[in-house]
């Protein structure tokens, strides 16, 4: 720049100064009043733009983790561990200014046992329970005491945090998500039930695999939400809920003699025949309830006689497709051997019975 050319320059600004005032330049800039925490972590963002000689009319705002907004200071939940970009954006009529931060929100896991309610249609409560990532030995090893032959070769299986259902889907979570139907052989009016019994807290029962599939569909429609089944890998490492070095025979221990399995589960020796309300028993160290007893759970994988060739990083065993879905936990009808935390077993994905019902992951 040669000499004039920078005289008239600040000339001409000199003059835009003093006779005028120069052209304001739209600006934007924000701020939050938390940029770290543990989900679910609730966020207040506060529009901090410069704006033009014209007012700012419009604002939108993208959180990161495919929501946003177009008020000018929302607030947001980030329901889930990660790092988001934020970003927003500001208009005048005459013009727009974006202002963008990498990594501004960092949310970390939830603490194990943490439960998350998301409310169904009808104002019916759904509970999960925050299970944190880890590694286990998935699996029996040979001596344990009446272990099956499917149980191994037990292997290390490394998974993510995921969530997992408090309780087994009860009739009333059912009835509030398909419409009013219930399937379960243990409501009022059928076997030694007199019609009128409150049966809204027992877990759902006869399901099928595919009937457990079209529940989760039309949850996942209603909600937004992605639920699903849990995996076999994901199931075991729940119901374990650390109790696997070295692997003990239930979450509560190996209890040779059946002496403390009342406390945990309804089986054949309690049930008195019959479904229980969920929730009665004493929850394992996750906060989760009736993982063993009270109606087998459908998982998504199909089942394998043994876990040669099982992945090992907590995703269901898919490929390739078998004849039948596995099932775990045991049930009121069973033996306290079938409740262990690797027993398993397996149906065809049409059946359903009353000791069979589900519980689901997400």
């Amino acid at each position: 720049m040669n000499r004039m050319t920078w005289t008239l320059g600040i000339g001409m600004l000199a003059a835009c100064i003093l006779l005028t005032g120069c052209p304001k330049k739209l600006t934007a800039d924000f701020s939050a009043d938390a940029v770290s925490g543990t989900a679910p972590l609730t966020v207040r963002f506060t529009d901090r733009s410069a704006p033009a000689d014209t007012p700012i009319t419009a604002w939108h705002w993208l959180f990161g983790d495919g929501a946003g907004s177009t008020e000018q200071n929302p607030s947001h939940v980030y329901a889930d561990a990660g790092n988001y970009n934020v970003s927003l954006e500001v208009s005048t009529p005459a013009d727009s200014n974006t202002a963008l931060e990498l990594n501004f929100i960092t949310v970390a896991p939830p603490a194990a046992g943490y439960v998350e309610t998301v409310m169904l249609p009808g104002n019916v409560p759904l509970e999960m329970v925050w299970v944190p990532a880890g590694t286990f030995t998935m699996g029996s090893l040979d001596t344990e005491q009446q272990r099956g032959s499917d149980e191994g070769p037990a292997h290390l299986v490394a998974l993510d945090g995921y969530w997992m259902g408090k309780y087994e889907v009860t009739q009333a979570q059912w009835k509030a998500v398909m419409g009013g139907s219930n399937p379960s052989w243990f409501q009022g009016g059928q076997g030694m039930l007199p019609v009128g019994a409150d049966t809204d807290a027992r877990p759902v029962d006869t399901v099928s695999w595919n009937n457990a599939q079209s529940f989760i569909l039309a949850l996942n429609t209603a909600t937004g939400a992605v639920f699903r089944l849990p995996s076999e890998a994901e199931w075991e490492y729940a119901c374990r809920a650390g109790n696997h070095v070295p692997a003990a025979r239930f979450y509560w221990g190996d209890d040779l003699i059946y002496a403390d399995i009342g406390n945990y589960a309804w089986y054949l020796n309690n049930s008195v025949i019959e479904s229980h309300d969920a929730g009665q028993k004493t929850a394992n160290a996750f906060g989760l309830y009736d993982m063993s007893g009270n109606v087998w759970e459908w998982c998504q994988d199909w089942y394998h006689s043994s876990y040669a060739g099982a992945p090992t990083d907590g995703s269901a065993w898919e490929s390739p497709a078998g004849l039948a879905r596995v099932i775990r936990g045991g049930g009121w009808s069973d033996a306290g051997n079938y409740c262990r935390s690797a027993c398993r077993d397996s149906l065809n994905p049409l059946f359903s019975y009353s000791h069979l019902g589900f519980r689901l992951a997400k």
